[in-house]
């Protein structure tokens, strides 16, 4: 188990060695996910742990963990989204490699000979963000008249003024 956090890392070097990674860092250190997050915010827990699987391919298993302040789209309000991520990826050096993967594998790209360790980390908060965040159905806090269920629905009958009004108007002191 590492103690500091490496800003680098040999992923394949890792798997050869078994190396586990575990601690918590604070949420405002990754740049990306700040900037959806709408407070202040805690930390993120994770376990990261090496190795090789049957196929000798370097493998990344373990967890991340987290409560993420987002903004609730039904009352604009905060909502507290808590996720848990199961890790289980392979480190690949291309996308020919990637695609000789079975499908249930998740490939991670490896560019460079190397993995910039936040980056692995806020990549995977930011895939467990929702398409759009809210608070559970009735959980919201607004008042109850401001729910769309419940806001008076305006008359289909009501008198409108025509557009073309002005034209008929136009036309008969043309006469």
């Amino acid at each position: 188990m590492l103690k500091r956090f490496p800003d680098r890392l040999d992923p394949w070097r890792f798997a050869d060695l078994g190396k586990e990674i575990d601690g918590e860092l604070p949420l405002d250190t990754f740049s990306r996910l700040s900037a959806c997050l709408l407070g202040p915010a805690g930390d993120v827990s994770f376990k990261l742990v090496f190795g090789r699987d049957r196929e000798r391919r370097a493998t990344l298993g373990g967890w991340l963990k987290a409560v993420l302040p987002l903004q609730c789209q039904r009352c604009l309000e905060e909502v507290d989204l808590p996720v848990d991520i199961r890790l289980s990826m392979v480190f690949v050096q291309g996308l020919d490699e990637a695609e000789m993967l079975p499908e249930e594998v998740d490939p991670w790209l490896v560019e460079e000979d190397h993995v910039v360790f936040r980056e692995l980390i806020e990549d995977e908060l930011l895939l467990a963000l929702p398409q759009v965040a809210m608070h559970e159905p009735g959980a919201c806090h607004t008042p109850a008249a401001e729910t769309s269920e419940e806001r008076p629905k305006e008359s289909s009958k009501q008198e409108r003024e025509n557009p073309f009004a002005a034209l008929a108007e136009y036309k008969r002191d043309k006469q």
